[in-house]
């Protein structure tokens, strides 16, 4: 079991210093919100503060609310993910400790930046060109640079890597017990 600790413990550390490194360059190199350094013809850096949570939504609730809710879930969801995945660990359960990590570096790695500024610090922009400002879903359009995923961190990167890691692990335990069933 100690192990599992060290591996949840040494990939969120890993996870939570990378971000707010990249997090403090991108404070460094972007001065004001909305400012962009291109690097690809589909990848900028574009200082964003995200008052919200993922996709900036529920950002228009009122402060008193939102505050208190933004620094209260992260707590929430780790403790969930505690319970279920550290608690209830089978041993071939190879993902869900490297998902744990995942998930606890990038909700620390955030909560970080609401404690000191009331928001996230966002700064990846991925996009492609539109002509006609018609977008695949999830992609919103901006006049001049085409469709745009949100931008996003090295912390809500982590936290999706390991949504897609409990899902491979949930279909391996689902077909793990189907063939000790047969």
């Amino acid at each position: 079991m100690s192990r599992i600790y060290a591996i949840i413990l040494c990939l969120g550390a890993f996870v939570i210093s990378t971000d707010q490194w990249t997090k403090y360059l991108a404070l460094e190199k972007l001065h004001f919100e909305g400012q962009s350094i291109p690097f690809l013809s589909w990848f900028s850096f574009t200082l964003v503060h995200n008052h919200g949570a993922a996709f900036g939504m529920l950002r228009t609730l009122p402060d008193s609310v939102r505050v208190g809710f933004f620094l209260l879930m992260p707590l929430a969801v780790l403790s969930i993910l505690w319970w279920s995945m550290v608690r209830h660990y089978k041993k071939d359960q190879l993902l869900a400790p490297l998902a744990m990590g995942l998930v606890f570096g990038g909700a620390i790695g955030n909560l970080i930046d609401r404690m000191r500024f009331g928001y996230v610090i966002d700064f990846v922009d991925w996009f492609y060109p539109s002509r006609d400002g018609s977008c695949i879903p999830l992609f919103y359009y901006q006049a001049g640079t085409g469709c745009h995923w949100p931008v996003f961190n090295i912390a809500d990167s982590a936290i999706s890597i390991a949504v897609v890691l409990l899902a491979i692990e949930s279909f391996r335990s689902s077909a793990s017990e189907k063939t000790k069933a047969s």
